[in-house]
């Protein structure tokens, strides 16, 4: 990561930041006191009603984390040596990560069912056979067409931006365990603490004090910028929003934990056969 790519994404991070503290917050507290709240349709499968102002401290704490993490991006992980990284660490990074996304259900458990909460007795899980597949396809579009409209060679002109570390670590890598605790990392602890976060916990705060689609753009544009690559930044975005609607639509949290894990799966699957068979990456 170059400090160019760095600073933008930091002003973007700073921008999504400002949207929901800065502007939705008070913006909205002070038109629900002109029109009682009473009138806000929140509707929809995922419920706010438990949803309490103490929560928003859980909020700051989460960006507190993200504003860390971009802090040290340049001296930590973007000059990490991958000589220095082992298995051990990714997989206490893991834990760590798994964790903090317990701090939502724990807020939470004391006041409603989190199994209800966050539909995790979907009857109908059998959907996600079919939900699944369809959304990987469609963000595979997606990146095809960012593709095509050379959005990674404009990235990469203007910015010198490149593809997140993790794809350099699973090409590189020598180190078997180290590879197997990056890739387990990626394909189960990300898929099931980001959304913990973004979808279960994150989502129906912002919702609670906005609207719907505030808090879905917000913390799609959230969740796209926390992964601090511009180059997968639109796709990342949208796919957080597309997974907020799958959410609402099925109220089923198991929907966007599945679809996370299978597009992880796939890049993941990607970056293994271009290692194997030693085929360029894109940058």
């Amino acid at each position: 990561m170059t400090a160019v790519e760095h600073k933008l994404l930091g002003d973007l991070f700073l921008m999504t930041l400002i949207s929901f503290f800065g502007l939705a917050l008070p913006g909205y507290a002070l038109v629900r006191l002109i029109w009682p709240e009473s009138d806000w349709n929140l509707g929809g499968s995922v419920s706010t009603t438990v949803i309490r102002p103490i929560d928003l401290v859980l909020v700051a704490v989460y960006t507190a984390y993200f504003v860390a993490s971009w802090k040290n991006l340049v001296e930590g992980l973007a000059t990490a040596d991958l000589k220095v990284l082992t298995a051990g660490s990714v997989m206490g990074g893991a834990v760590f990560i798994l964790i903090l996304a317990a701090l939502a259900p724990a807020a939470l458990f004391r006041r409603i069912n989190l199994m209800e909460f966050f539909g995790l007795r979907w009857n109908r899980w059998k959907h996600i056979f079919w939900i699944g597949p369809c959304f990987v396809i469609g963000m595979m579009v997606v990146g095809v067409v960012m593709i095509q409209l050379g959005w990674q060679e404009w990235v990469k002109a203007n910015y010198g931006g490149g593809s997140q570390r993790v794809v350099q670590m699973i090409r590189e890598t020598q180190d078997m365990a180290l590879l197997g605790a990056i890739v387990f990392s990626a394909v189960v602890v990300a898929p099931i603490a980001e959304e913990v976060i973004f979808r279960g916990f994150l989502y129906p705060v912002v919702k609670r004090y906005s609207e719907p689609w505030f808090a879905a753009i917000f913390t799609g544009c959230l969740f796209g910028v926390i992964h601090f690559n511009l180059m997968s930044f639109p796709l990342l975005a949208l796919m957080g929003i597309v997974l907020v609607v799958l959410y609402e639509i099925t109220g089923s949290l198991w929907v966007p934990i599945a679809c996370h894990a299978a597009f992880n799966a796939l890049q993941v699957g990607f970056m293994m056969l271009a290692r194997l068979y030693e085929i360029p990456l894109a940058p």
